[in-house]
């Protein structure tokens, strides 16, 4: 390992490891100061100073798709560099047992969809909530929050969870951070700050304050590119295809970009993020409503000086209403619905409100609101990565990513929307041009270690993407365990994407069950979860088998239906209670066996 390697990467003791929590943390600091950056003193007589006690440090996430994991992991590595033996949990394997003994806890945790916790954190949240969770008046603690504001509940699961500490009686030494998508500065203040008053409450004295690094895989090395969020590569885009048949309501892409000489690599699993542009007619139609040329130089995404038109195009969200150009709106033109729109607690008006509607529509309704180039673009969020689940493995397509996305388009308040990124790729970005990208780690949705343990796959439309992966996967490493699909779309003649390369795997027995549920076929409507419920004692035996049970597709109805189908499957198969089946499930959870990467 060369030094710079040495640099970047602490080890840390598994939570399995055969010692107690405080060997554990002390090992990890002990670990932690070793592999710092912190370099060793030289001087004979700094080196023969007795050594300062390490300060216990427990840090638990909370994390859906990986994000929270990665920032505990580098504050736990920043802990050590400043005299704590950080023990870092996950909160789906956190001893609960331990939490009434906690003095120092750093939580980092992502918001899943609107305001709930990450699947990871559920059950420690139900413990937090239930009669069992301790008085905590000894714990002093602080919060990350992670999450997206264009929902209304926003970090709403960070904010809960603060608010049920501080009421079991822990000690908040530093205020909470509520982090939007682009989390990197907030997260590294907050960072600091954090640690030093925790410092300073539990020993007295002041902890100097060191600026956070940015972590290594985010800034090039001189001489060689080191691809990431912030340096994405541009990918060649050499396959767009149509993956419906004519006469099908939907437009749904297979797309492939070519990854050689990237120094990019990805696991079965794993998440692609692609960066997008904007719309160029949609830009115009801003332009016009604004009564702007374009050409007006304004301060773009990282500070420097663009063109306007340009800085809408490449650095800026322009169809989601951000909160704070709704409420300057609202302010401006005296509309009363849209100031208590703009308020709190306007949850379910606004999201009715905000659906189907785009910022050009707040700008064509209110002709008489005028803002400056400059004015405008304050009021907007940075223009995000869009995530998609990868479609291949690396192992079947070595030197190439597939993704497989649902074009958005449809009309609404009398004008087509498009999708800001799948019309990008479908419609933007020719054949051998290249899109933006970069590899993002989803550490909690793999396939099982053990090859030989079975699977079973729930993902109807675009949902098939990681299954996809996982069975390109285990063809390729000649796995041996059994593998059961639940597939399903609208109409099967129309839109059962891959069906040969499915039928294919039937054949040569890589995908032991297909069971497909096209909604559209019959007068009745028939999902995936319908089918689970079919076959729940065959589905019940799998589990009983060891099998993993995954599920790929949307959050807001599909996900929550198949996790219901799937305690209705324990109760079928077992005969057990509703209690017994709930408590069944959560232990699939716990045990990592039940996976979700939903959207």
């Amino acid at each position: 390992m060369d030094q710079k390697e040495q640099q970047s990467w602490v080890p840390c003791l598994p939570e399995n490891a055969p010692f107690t929590a405080e060997q554990r943390a002390y090992l990890n600091g002990f670990l932690a100061g070793i592999f710092s950056r912190t370099p060793a003193p030289t001087d004979a007589a700094q080196s023969s100073a007795p050594a300062q006690a390490l300060v216990p440090l427990s840090i638990v996430f909370g994390s859906q798709t990986g994000s929270a994991e990665n920032l505990a992991k580098r504050i736990a590595k920043e802990a050590g560099r400043r005299g704590f033996a950080p023990t870092v949990h996950d909160l789906a394997s956190y001893p609960t047992a331990q939490l009434a003994s906690e003095e120092r806890l750093l939580i980092v945790t992502s918001t899943y969809g609107d305001g709930e916790p990450p699947d990871n954190a559920k059950a420690f949240w139900n413990f937090l909530n239930g009669p069992s969770a301790p008085k905590l008046s000894q714990t002093r603690f602080t919060i990350c929050a992670l999450g997206d504001s264009n929902y209304p509940k926003f970090c709403g699961f960070g904010k809960d969870m603060d608010l049920r500490l501080e009421a079991l009686g822990a000690s908040r030494v530093h205020p909470r951070a509520d982090c939007d998508v682009d989390f990197e500065e907030p997260f590294s203040k907050w960072l600091n700050e954090a640690l030093a008053q925790i410092k300073v409450q539990n020993t007295g004295g002041a902890e100097p304050k060191i600026e956070v690094p940015t972590p290594a895989a985010e800034t090039p090395s001189s001489g060689t590119a080191n691809y990431s969020r912030s340096n994405p590569f541009p990918a060649a885009l050499v396959t767009n295809k149509l993956l419906n048949a004519p006469g099908s309501g939907k437009d749904t892409r297979h797309f492939e970009m070519e990854l050689n000489g990237s120094g990019l690599s990805y696991e079965a699993g794993d998440v692609l993020g692609v960066i997008p542009t904007n719309c160029p007619e949609l830009v115009e139609d801003i332009l016009a409503a604004l009564k702007c040329s374009g050409d007006e130089i304004v301060p773009g995404r990282d500070g420097a000086e663009t063109p306007f038109r340009e800085t809408l195009l490449r650095h800026y969200e322009i169809t989601k209403i951000a909160q704070p150009f709704l409420a300057a709106i609202a302010e401006r033109s005296g509309d009363e619905t849209l100031k208590k729109l703009a308020t709190p607690g306007a949850n379910g008006a606004l999201v009715e409100f905000l659906y189907g509607r785009e910022m050009v529509d707040l700008l064509l309704a209110h002709p008489s609101v005028k803002f400056g180039p400059a004015e405008f673009v304050a009021l907007l969020k940075k223009l995000q990565p869009r995530l998609y689940s990868i479609s291949s493995s690396p192992k079947a397509n070595p030197g190439r990513v597939h993704l497989t996305v649902n074009i958005v388009r449809y009309e609404s308040l009398a004008r087509r929307r498009k999708g800001v990124c799948s019309t990008f790729l479908a419609d933007r970005v020719a054949l051998a041009k290249t899109v933006p990208v970069f590899v993002h780690a989803n550490r909690n949705f793999r396939p099982p270690a053990n090859s030989e343990t079975p699977m079973i796959m729930v993902g109807p439309g675009t949902g098939i993407a990681p299954f996809r992966a996982f069975l390109q996967e285990r063809r390729a490493t000649g796995a041996k365990g059994r593998n059961w699909l639940f597939y399903g779309d609208q109409r099967s003649a129309t839109d059962f994407m891959y069906r040969d390369e499915l039928e294919s795997m039937q054949r040569d027995g890589g995908l032991t069950r297909l069971d497909t549920a096209f909604s559209r076929d019959q007068a009745e409507k028939i999902y995936v979860q319908d089918r689970m419920r079919e076959n729940a004692k065959e589905l019940f035996a799998w589990l009983e088998d060891g099998a993993h049970f995954y599920v790929c597709g949307d959050a807001k109805r599909m996900a929550k239906d198949v996790d219901a189908a799937l305690h209705e499957v324990v109760r079928t198969g077992s005969g057990c209670t509703v209690e017994q089946s709930a408590e069944y499930v959560s232990r699939l959870k716990k045990e990592k066996r039940y996976q979700r990467d939903v959207y």
